[in-house]
């Protein structure tokens, strides 16, 4: 079998379990990661922070975007385009997230493009992590041709539960720095 095929494969078994989920369990789980990830020194010494607008069925990230701009942080949100490329641009609130070409929510409007800094920190969407930091992502590549000029930490989050101790990766993959979980954070 090869590698696309089979990362498809694990695609749909992890997205049936995150379907398993109950909203009541998935809510507390994603209170106990965001905790985790605001009590963590890299958030508090970013000053940019780039999100990925979660769905129904992603952890959220809202509550973390929304501390985050109360903290005075420049918060950037993804806009994907035909050709597979991506941009960040700065979003002050959560109105100005529209559903996109692809469903998912992005920036309405174009103006403040994300300039990288060392300190940065991003939170990189994935449907399940393994031990080495290595990610199962959605297939799009959107990620994949973006993280290698991303000069700050790379962060992960993931229900303990979507850890895996190996997934497979091809050679453009890209590990995370740090995975947060509902019961710890893990440097790597």
């Amino acid at each position: 079998m090869d590698i696309r095929t089979y990362k498809n494969e694990l695609r749909a078994q992890y997205s049936e379990k995150r379907k398993a989920l109950s909203l009541q369990e998935k809510s507390k789980l994603d209170e106990s990661i965001t905790k985790r990830f605001l009590n963590m020194l890299s958030y508090r010494y970013a000053n940019q922070i780039l999100f990925y607008a979660s769905t129904d069925t992603e952890i959220s990230t809202f509550d973390i975007f929304e501390k985050a701009l109360k903290a005075g942080k420049s918060c950037y949100f993804p806009k994907c385009y035909e050709n597979s490329q991506m941009s960040f641009y700065k979003v002050n609130s959560p109105d100005e997230l529209v559903s996109d070409a692809f469903n998912i929510k992005a920036p309405m409007n174009e103006t403040e493009i994300y300039k990288p800094q060392p300190s940065d920190i991003i939170i990189v969407p994935a449907m399940a992590y393994d031990s080495k930091g290595f990610r199962l992502g959605y297939g799009k590549g959107f990620y994949d041709r973006f993280l290698p000029d991303f000069l700050g930490t790379k962060i992960g989050l993931c229900y303990s539960s979507f850890m895996a101790e190996s997934l497979p990766r091809g050679r453009y993959d890209i590990s995370v720095d740090i995975i947060v979980t509902e019961k710890k954070v893990i440097s790597l």
